[in-house]
């Protein structure tokens, strides 16, 4: 049997992924938790004392870097928790998938971007026309490069784990209930202060999928939300080995994640 080259690999991976956005366009349950949080990130961006208080442009979008990882993120893994129920439930298209001439890997790597990329181009925009809007009336660019590097170090891994996470949880449980749990979680790692908790919390460590560490390194947020006002071997001082650190650790998770969803999914068809 040929093994297919590189090419044929980017191409059924780019057509799946193509089947993928078009599917997910076409559900309103996206847009429907996606968009709001969407706004109400928009309106906080021009409204709220935390982000317009800061005289600097830069530190204004690093802070709307934060609100987007704490709402929009959010929104999306909760569009996306029943993203692999969905297939496992779906009646003759896993095994009319399974029939084309594409292989198994460009498969479920298209199931996991092509929604992603759906849901997270609103949030995105939300963020680059801000920074782009900040550049114009500054006259520099450098609140659109903060923007561009928040997107990339913060708010597409956290986007990554919270899809993986919600999946997971979308496969183990009614979705209902996975998206309750996945409020809780998201809320617990992001934005539950190391001095209000009972409980140990990654909010303000390195495992935190906040993003504090690249965007206060990175992307002009302020320090505070990084370590949170904490210390601790979880909570190092901003430096670039400890966004790095914060950033891997996040995909990380994201792996793991998605390789247990998978593995859960896969147990479940063939145990149907």
């Amino acid at each position: 049997m040929a093994v297919p080259t590189p090419g044929v690999r980017t191409t059924e991976l780019l057509w799946s992924i193509r089947y993928e956005v078009l599917m997910a366009a076409r559900r309103r349950a996206v847009w429907a938790a996606v968009l709001p949080l969407v706004a109400l990130t928009l309106l906080l961006a021009f409204t709220s004392p935390v982000v317009t208080g800061p005289s600097d442009p830069v530190t204004r979008v690093g802070v709307t870097a934060v609100l987007v990882n704490s709402f929009c993120t959010l929104g999306l893994a909760l569009a996306l928790t029943d993203r692999l129920r969905r297939n496992l439930e779906a009646r003759g298209m896993p095994e009319l998938l399974a029939a084309t001439p594409a292989g198994r890997l460009p498969r479920v790597m298209g199931t996991l971007l092509g929604p992603l990329l759906t849901a997270l181009a609103p949030v995105a925009a939300l963020l680059l026309a801000y920074g782009a809007f900040l550049s114009l009336t500054a006259g520099s660019g450098r609140p659109l490069a903060a923007a561009v590097a928040a997107l990339g170090t913060a708010v597409l891994p956290a986007a990554v784990l919270a899809a993986a996470a919600a999946g997971l949880l979308g496969v183990l449980m009614p979705v209902a209930a996975a998206r309750a749990v996945t409020v809780v979680l998201w809320l617990w790692a992001t934005n539950f202060p190391p001095r209000f908790s009972p409980v140990p919390t990654p909010t303000g460590t390195v495992l935190s999928p906040l993003g504090g560490y690249p965007l206060a390194a990175w992307a002009g947020a302020p320090d505070i939300w990084a370590a949170r006002g904490a210390a601790g071997p979880l909570r190092p001082d901003i430096t670039t080995p400890s966004a790095l650190l914060n950033l891997a650790l996040v995909l990380l998770t994201a792996a793991a994640c998605h390789a247990l969803c998978l593995l859960t999914a896969r147990l479940r068809r063939h145990g149907a």
